[in-house]
């Protein structure tokens, strides 16, 4: 039996002889597996029997250079992240987080925080036809300790404020093709005008493919007015704006709530330390750009995602990959 040499490792290793299907693990040490693949195998099935994911084909890929699987054909599968920090020779793996707010049925929209069905319904055929991997809001922050590999070109959904227009235009595509995403809605503004009700909220909730998360009481600037503000005054509006909703959204959720998202990007370490002693795992901004895995997980980046974006402009800010070159 022929085993392949990879990446230049060298292996002292047992044979042993366990099959999964017509697949064999021909040997093990304490990092990696060697699978023998087996007919019609290939690395998504793989990737599925030993990492619990099919996405994480692109992991494989990475471990096994060149090669393309087929009977008898040996290939190395990572026990563990053995890469935590996704830097490689030629740059480094980062995650962007999109971030939407309304959506129309219209054919046109003159508001550029609208986004029109057609466009929406586009941009997520773009994602599924060129391999993007849409990942929910919480396997970011096991990618950020370290603790999880994430798919080569993992993108990640969300949508502010809490109207209607996402359970009506969004959602459904979004169902169609099995995207988590995260809703992040400010308490103050349901059931209010065109905002989602609590019925329908409760309704996106029952699906587990979506997240209802913070978004504050108000959507009021949690930066500090410090012409007009006490520190005292300040620290008081932030706990209300952070523990009201919290203590709302668990009730009706009855889901932890750990993830915030800051009214117009807006923070301060006085806002941070708050959701840290909350046991919040994650705050977002609306900074453009994409996160590295040394990201700071209370100043995490988003890239917003405008009515008036073509599919080109759509394209050019699904960065996954940092090309730098540390040879």
């Amino acid at each position: 039996m022929k085993i392949t040499t990879l990446l230049g490792l060298v292996f002292s290793l047992a044979l042993t002889s366990c099959s999964i299907s017509n697949r064999t693990l021909v040997a093990q040490n304490a990092d990696f597996w060697l699978v023998e693949a087996g007919s019609d195998d290939n690395f998504a099935l793989i990737a599925q029997d030993y990492l619990g994911d099919p996405a994480l084909a692109s992991t494989l890929v990475r471990y096994n250079p060149g090669i393309k699987v087929k009977p008898g054909e040996v290939i190395a599968v990572p026990k563990g992240n053995l890469n935590p920090a996704a830097v490689y020779a030629n740059g480094m793996q980062v995650i962007p987080i999109l971030c939407y707010h309304q959506f129309t049925n219209k054919k046109r929209s003159l508001n550029s925080m609208m986004v029109t069905r057609n466009n929406f319904a586009q941009q997520m055929a773009y994602l599924k036809d060129n391999g993007y991997q849409v990942i929910p809001l919480s396997d970011v922050g096991p990618f950020l300790q370290g603790k999880k590999p994430l798919p080569e070109k993992s993108v990640v959904i969300t949508v502010d404020d809490g109207y209607a227009s996402f359970y009506q235009v969004a959602y459904p595509i979004l169902k169609q093709y099995g995207y988590p995403s995260t809703l992040f809605v400010y308490t103050d503004f349901v059931g209010i005008g065109r905002a989602l009700s609590w019925q329908q909220i409760e309704e996106l909730n029952n699906d587990p493919l979506v997240a209802i998360q913070s978004h504050s009481k108000s959507h009021a600037n949690l930066a500090r007015a410090a012409d007009s503000e006490s520190e005292k005054d300040y620290l008081d509006r932030l706990e209300e704006e952070v523990d009201k909703p919290a203590q709302i959204l668990r009730k009706k959720t009855q889901h932890p709530i750990e993830y915030f998202a800051y009214p117009y990007g807006n923070s301060s370490p006085e806002l941070i330390k708050i959701l840290e002693e909350r046991d919040y795992q994650m705050a977002l901004t609306v900074r453009k750009g994409s996160n590295p895995s040394y990201s700071s997980p209370y100043l995490l980046r988003r890239t917003m995602i405008y009515g008036q974006d073509s599919l080109k402009s759509f394209s050019s800010k699904l960065d996954v990959f940092r090309q730098i070159n540390l040879q």
